[in-house]
C-alpha cells in the first residue's frame, strides 16, 4: 500500500492555525468598525427655540450652583431640595426646552466643551472669592480683640 502525502496547507493542525488568524483579523476590523462608527457624528438640525449660547451657559452655571446647594439646609432648615424649577423659571425655559437645547449643543462636542469650559471657569472664581473670604474671616477673628466684658467701664472710657 502506497501512502499519498499530505499537504502541508491542509492539515487539520494548519488549517486551525489559519482559521484562528482569520478570526482575530476579523475581530480587529469588526472593533475598528465598531470604534469608527461609534464616533459622534450626529448633527442636529438647530431647534428653533434654541437657547442661545450665553444664556445656555448661565443655564448650566446656575444649575451646578442649584444641585452643589441642593443638600444644604436653606433658611428654613429643610434640606434635600431641588432648586432645579427655580433655575428654569429664572431663564424662563421648561425642562422640555432645555433638554432640546442641550441635546443641540452636545451634539456640536467642540461647542458644548467650550461652554462647560466657561462654567467650571465661573466655579472656580466663585470658589476662590469664598476662600479668600473665609480665610480673611479667620485671620480678623484671630487677630480681633478681646472687649472688656464689663460695659460700664467701656462707656467710661469713652469721651463726651
Amino acid at each position: 500500500m502506497r501512502m499519498k502525502k499530505v499537504d502541508a496547507c491542509c492539515s487539520t493542525v494548519d488549517f486551525k492555525k489559519t482559521e484562528a488568524k482569520v478570526k482575530k483579523q476579523l475581530l480587529i476590523i469588526l472593533a475598528i468598525l465598531l470604534i469608527i462608527s461609534c464616533e459622534s457624528k450626529v448633527n442636529y438640525e438647530k431647534p428653533e427655540d434654541l437657547i442661545p449660547r450665553e444664556t445656555m451657559i448661565d443655564l448650566l452655571y446656575d444649575m451646578h450652583l442649584a444641585v452643589g446647594t441642593s443638600n444644604l439646609r436653606n433658611k428654613n432648615n429643610e434640606k434635600d431640595r431641588n432648586y432645579m424649577s427655580l433655575v428654569y423659571k429664572k431663564y424662563g425655559v421648561d425642562s422640555t426646552r432645555f433638554a432640546i437645547s442641550n441635546i443641540y449643543y452636545t451634539s456640536q462636542a467642540v461647542e458644548y466643551e467650550e461652554m462647560f469650559e466657561e462654567v467650571e471657569r465661573r466655579l472656580e472664581i466663585l470658589h476662590q472669592k469664598y476662600e479668600n473670604e473665609r480665610d480673611s474671616a479667620i485671620n480678623a477673628s484671630k487677630r480681633k480683640e478681646r472687649f472688656p466684658l464689663d460695659s460700664l467701664k467701656r462707656v467710661d472710657e469713652i469721651e463726651y
